[in-house]
């Protein structure tokens, strides 16, 4: 089964500045740019942290409006490069950038950028360097699969690919992501596993299971067995004698036991 990962959706033309760049060279990249922040990486790509408009306001004193954005206005009265306090990236920067691996799966890196509230996250490789960029919205890519696409997916990948289901027997249409399974199985089991593989295509947003089946193989009640063992009534044990304080014997007794095939323990 195809699993879409980082590396499949990101974006891996990144906009980088160096650890050494001045003040005024990160100012002159994010207008340039149109970008509202960079990241800073070492002169072996590793990644060190990200420098935002925001990092950069705190460099010189320009007070906003009441009512306006203070990074807009800001933004807006930008002195010339040559104003700008010394400095570099390494020193204005915010870190650690939040990074996440490239064979991530999608999900993980949703669940990351919603838990620190963020619309974009640095992909790195197992050294820390910079690989590519993933936004909100490259996450969102996996659905614009085209129905023919996902269609071919379930087909080859589950159906295809499934044993037990015999060639012909189980065919699958899709619309605008929601795949209806149709056709016939052998048993209950096979057509449960190939419902919740189709769900887990990438792409797919809901199954409508149709499929029919000649045996129902599930066993739902674990009682159901037990009650298929044979009930034999009640027998007799004897019950060994035992010794008392004064050395004579103690007269034997019978007990009644369940009788299921077997031989149940006797109770003193």
């Amino acid at each position: 089964m195809t699993t879409w990962r980082v590396r499949d959706v990101m974006t891996t033309e990144v906009i980088a500045a160096p650890h050494d760049a001045s003040v005024a060279e990160i100012v002159a990249l994010l207008t340039e740019r149109q970008i509202t922040a960079v990241p800073v990486v070492d002169r072996f790509d590793v990644v060190l942290g990200v420098v935002s408009w925001t990092d950069l306001r705190w460099k010189i004193d320009v007070a906003a409006p009441d009512g306006e954005s203070s990074v807009g206005w800001w933004r807006r009265r930008l002195p010339p490069l040559m104003e700008w306090p010394r400095g570099t990236a390494v020193e204005v920067m915010s870190g650690p950038a939040l990074t996440i691996g490239a064979d991530a799966s999608l999900p993980a890196a949703a669940r990351v950028m919603y838990r620190r509230g963020v619309g974009r996250l640095l992909v790195v490789d197992r050294d820390s360097r910079l690989r590519g960029i993933v936004t909100r919205s490259d996450l969102l890519k996996v659905h614009a699969r085209l129905d023919a696409v996902l269609r071919e997916e379930v087909m080859r990948q589950v159906v295809g690919r499934t044993p037990q289901v015999r060639p012909g027997t189980v065919q699958a249409t899709v619309d605008d992501g929601v795949v209806t399974l149709t056709g016939r199985t052998a048993h209950k089991a096979t057509a449960v596993a190939v419902a919740r593989l189709t769900a887990t295509v990438p792409g797919v947003t809901d199954v409508v299971d149709l499929l029919a089946f000649d045996v129902d193989d599930m066993v739902t009640d674990a009682h159901q067995a037990a009650e298929r063992r044979p009930f034999r009534g009640l027998r007799t044990a004897r019950r060994p004698a035992r010794p008392v304080a004064d050395g004579r014997q103690a007269t034997t007794g019978y007990v009644a036991v369940a009788d299921r095939g077997r031989p149940g323990p006797s109770r003193r």
